[in-house]
């Protein structure tokens, strides 16, 4: 009898421990989860290429890996030192970030300037299978500046306006169906 009080003893708390471990695990790839999930998890994003240029002190890049789950491809710095970048990519959706001693800030030159007033590129797009109205809210959810939705009757398109930490305003584009 007091061997089977033993073992029985033994066996509750092997299962107690195993308890805490599950919840433990659990707590723990939940997290890990948490922290890699994106807006961007089950949307795919048609091939295209986009790069910045910024200063080096911008944490640009890092808002574009962690907003759309990319992963770094290659980091990499001039001879002279004076620009550092980074590759990153998720399938065939590519951004380069060069962050350079000597860029420029347009309102540095005209006071109260406008991203929209600068010569070059105004704005870029993105082709994806999302359904925006969702995409949308996510993006709002997590702190993103993601504004209207535009209905092209002309091209069949839907448009979300998400505009980066830099002003820098992308499309994200999803066909009618």
């Amino acid at each position: 009898m007091i061997i089977t009080n033993r073992i029985f003893i033994s066996v509750q708390n092997i299962i107690k421990s195993l308890g805490v471990l599950f919840i433990v695990v659990n707590f723990t790839s939940e997290r890990v989860f948490a922290e890699d999930t994106t807006c961007f998890n089950e949307i795919v994003i048609e091939p295209s290429f986009v790069a910045f240029t910024t200063t080096k002190e911008s944490k640009l890049a890092d808002w574009y890996q962690t907003t759309f789950g990319l992963n770094v491809v290659k980091e990499f710095s001039f001879p002279d030192g004076t620009v550092n970048g980074v590759l990153m990519h998720k399938r065939e959706f590519i951004v380069e970030v060069f962050n350079r001693d000597d860029a420029l800030v347009g309102s540095d030159y005209v006071e109260k300037a406008k991203p929209e007033e600068w010569r070059g590129v105004m704005k870029y797009g993105i082709y994806t299978n999302a359904n925006l109205s969702l995409l949308k809210q996510c993006l709002i959810n997590q702190g993103i500046k993601a504004g209207r939705i535009f209905k092209d009757e002309k091209l069949g398109i839907d448009l979300l306006q998400v505009i980066d930490p830099e002003q820098n305003v992308l499309e994200i584009i999803s066909r009618f169906e």
